[in-house]
């Protein structure tokens, strides 16, 4: 509880800072006491290489590990195990671009002229993710069926915390699609990424506080 407690502490001060960031022009970005909060790849959390962004990919990395070591305590825990694969693949896809490359090598672009380069990029990103989300779903009902009632239940819990933000990244790329440039600029499209960022933040922190819980709290599973 001390941990997570802290954790989500870390989560709200990062927030803070990318907020504080994006209003940078408002709140007078020339002035000194702004300074720290100017440099855009460390504060907005919706770039690559952001405190926030590592924050919560060392949260989905710890989560993936701890569920992969409490999968391999025994075949009845396996889907644990391939919970903790899929997310430490979503964290080498973070790390790695995969699917941003992906989804530019498509160009749907070309296919589609009204889309832009990036609404093209994320819609051939998510097409990306749905090919390989049949790939992995499919191994994981297969591991759940097979699996205990205990290994089941957490597996259950696991999607369920899952689910909202998938929902969320999914939507956030369709209307994307279907409104181009709706996201690009203005109070409504930082208000869109800011909801986007924190429901993927605060998904890898539950994530986390379920991995612990498994692994410390519920050492039978």
């Amino acid at each position: 509880m001390q941990i997570i407690a802290a954790v989500f502490v870390l989560d709200a001060l990062l927030l803070i800072a990318h907020v504080w960031h994006r209003s940078g022009p408002a709140l007078g970005a020339q002035d000194r006491w702004f300074f720290p909060l100017r440099r855009a790849a460390l504060w907005s959390g919706g770039l690559d290489g952001s405190l926030l962004e590592l924050f919560g990919l060392l949260q989905l990395g710890a989560a993936g590990v701890l569920l992969l070591g409490a999968g391999l305590r025994g075949s009845a825990h396996r889907v644990l195990a391939a919970w903790g694969g899929v997310l430490l693949l979503l964290v080498a896809d973070d790390l790695c671009r995969l699917h941003e490359r992906v989804g530019a090598r498509l160009a749907l672009d070309r296919l589609v002229p009204s889309l832009g380069e990036t609404a093209a990029q994320e819609l051939g990103g998510l097409l990306f993710w749905v090919v390989s989300g049949l790939v992995l779903v499919g191994g994981l009902i297969r591991l759940h069926l097979r699996n205990g009632a205990a290994a089941r239940s957490a597996s259950w819990a696991l999607l369920a915390t899952v689910v909202p933000f998938v929902l969320v990244a999914v939507g956030y790329v369709l209307v994307g699609t279907v409104r181009p440039g709706l996201f690009d600029d203005g109070a409504g499209a930082e208000v869109a990424a800011l909801v986007r960022i924190t429901v993927k933040l605060l998904t890898m922190t539950l994530l986390l506080d379920q991995s612990l819980r498994i692994t410390f709290v519920r050492p039978q599973l």
